[in-house]
């Protein structure tokens, strides 16, 4: 599965959990259509305005994404949580995304009553705010690495082709 793919399974997870995830969506579809995938859903999704309205684009998201083959329709918003922590880990860890942006964004939208799996990435966040230049600084990197190797099982049923409820 194309990394493109896996973006806009991102871009569903963000949408699901009230994200904006308009340009995300929009920039994972022209990748796929550039990648060679095609679908009447695609080239729509790749050619909306940032400002479709937040239900059209669900259901635009939806329809790209069984174009290419994916469903994502029994995702919960706790898997959700998931699969949108770990796209964002996998940025921090190639360095598109700053691990403290990470850390605070899990803290904001994940918060300490979300997904289980995720509270190392929330509680990293904490460990920076105590830091605050006094005593040691948090070892984000191992933090992120310990996050998706604990994600990973996790968001492969989301990573295959098909149902992932199979």
């Amino acid at each position: 599965m194309g990394s493109a793919t896996l973006a806009l399974i991102a871009a569903r997870a963000s949408w699901l959990i009230g994200q904006n995830a308009a340009a995300a969506a929009i920039s994972a579809a022209t990748d796929a259509l550039v990648d060679g995938h095609d679908g009447r859903a695609l080239r729509e999704l790749a050619g909306v305005s940032a400002h479709i309205n937040v239900f059209q684009l669900g259901v635009l998201i939806d329809d790209a994404l069984k174009e290419l083959g994916v469903a994502t329709g029994d995702m919960t918003k706790d898997d959700a949580q998931l699969v949108a922590a770990y796209y964002y880990a996998s940025q921090a860890i190639e360095g598109t995304m700053p691990v403290r942006e990470l850390a605070s964004w899990a803290h904001r939208v994940v918060g300490h009553e979300g997904h289980p799996i995720a509270q190392e990435l929330v509680e990293l966040d904490d460990a920076y705010d105590a830091y605050d230049g006094w005593g040691g600084e948090p070892d984000a990197r191992q933090v992120v690495k310990s996050f998706m190797d604990a994600a990973g099982p996790e968001i492969q049923k989301w990573m295959r082709p098909g149902a992932a409820s199979q």
